[in-house]
């Protein structure tokens, strides 16, 4: 019954619970040593129920900031480092600001990973929370087009940290993969996610039958 208590631990080490508890492939529960006895506990899920019932409740868990230290770091990329990172830096009195290319926070989280896996306004309280920190948010702004590392360290940033992403698909190094039609899975996902119109008709063939191809296989239907 302290799940307040046991929020206050899981967040030191993870400011997303709740979207972890959807999406984590709960390596951890392989090593639970309950499994030698009869089955692992079901860690992924504990960790959801105790942040939902945060994320529901009107005083939310807020962890304690340090004093401000009156330094600017800035943070290029609001998926799931620069979002991590930029938790972090608020705890510790820093002023941290996140400059993001895409519409809204999230990255993989928001443009990676269909609707069904992880409803995006779980993601959007989590994101809040951490906003609701005292960190800044710039979306719709590009590295090296909107600013540069020198602008930022001319703007009086102390720090930067580049949490850029990853998002370049796996090559299946066959013939024909960049031929016309041939969609990468993550490229799909992220155009899909921005509601970017793509002319896709007739029959769709998904190569891959892992978490993306399922998501892929899904929006496509």
């Amino acid at each position: 019954g302290k799940y307040k208590e046991a929020l206050k631990l899981i967040k030191q080490e993870n400011p997303f619970p709740s979207v972890c508890g959807r999406v984590c492939n709960h390596p951890c529960e392989e090593a639970c040593m309950r499994g030698k006895v009869e089955q692992p506990i079901d860690i992924m899920h504990l960790k959801r129920f105790v942040a939902d019932l945060d994320l529901n409740d009107a005083t939310k868990y807020v962890p304690q900031i340090k004093e401000k230290k009156g330094k600017k770091i800035a943070v290029v990329g609001a998926g799931p480092a620069g979002l991590s990172c930029a938790y972090y830096l608020a705890l510790k009195g820093y002023d941290a600001q996140i400059f993001e290319s895409l519409p809204e926070a999230g990255g993989m989280l928001r443009y990676g990973i269909p609707e069904y896996r992880l409803p995006k306004d779980i993601l959007d309280l989590e994101v809040n929370l951490i906003l609701d920190l005292g960190v800044k948010l710039s979306t719709n702004v590009t590295l090296g087009k909107d600013y540069t590392v020198s602008s930022l360290k001319e703007d009086g940033f102390e720090a930067i940290f580049l949490g850029l992403g990853a998002w370049d698909s796996s090559k299946m190094r066959v013939q024909g993969e960049e031929a016309e039609g041939v969609l990468p899975g993550i490229e799909f996902l992220k155009n899909f996610s921005l509601r970017k119109k793509r002319d896709i008709h007739g029959k769709v063939l998904v190569v891959g039958g892992g978490i993306t191809g399922a998501g892929i296989a899904l929006e496509a239907a």
